[in-house]
């Protein structure tokens, strides 16, 4: 018996270590959604070499209120156009404020541990947003 619980308890630990904490977390409730936002995807490619891939535009701010600094855009990676298969997200943070108007450029690369970046070379981004951490 006491062999069996020392043994649950190892998997157990296992388990537990081997989860992958290096993926970036995207999508939180935590986060706070900037509002009034509209985004561009001007480039997307697989940079094979480095074992990412890399998405890259503009976002350009629509509302009365200035979005301040620092704040992030985050997307989503999907397998391909469908967007039905998630691969995961990232974000960037942006340094520069936007008052009405204006626009800022961004780039967003993901990579993982857990997905070999390198077989979705059509990959495709979205739920783009902007956001406060």
């Amino acid at each position: 018996m006491r062999l069996t619980m020392v043994l649950f308890a190892v998997i157990i630990s296992l388990l537990i270590t081997s989860c992958d904490e290096s993926e970036t977390t995207v999508g939180s409730d935590m986060d706070t959604v900037i509002p009034n936002l509209s985004f561009t995807v001007d480039t997307t490619y697989l940079d094979a070499a480095n074992n990412r891939l890399v998405a890259k535009g503009s976002v350009k701010n629509n509302g009365s209120s200035k979005v301040t600094s620092p704040w992030y855009v985050e997307c989503q990676f999907y397998s391909n156009s469908s967007r039905t298969t998630k691969l995961g997200g990232n974000y960037t943070q942006i340094g520069v404020p936007l008052s009405n108007g204006q626009s800022t450029f961004w780039t967003i690369n993901y990579s993982s541990s857990n997905v070999n970046v390198n077989d979705y070379p059509n990959f495709a981004v979205g739920d783009l947003r902007g956001i406060y951490k």
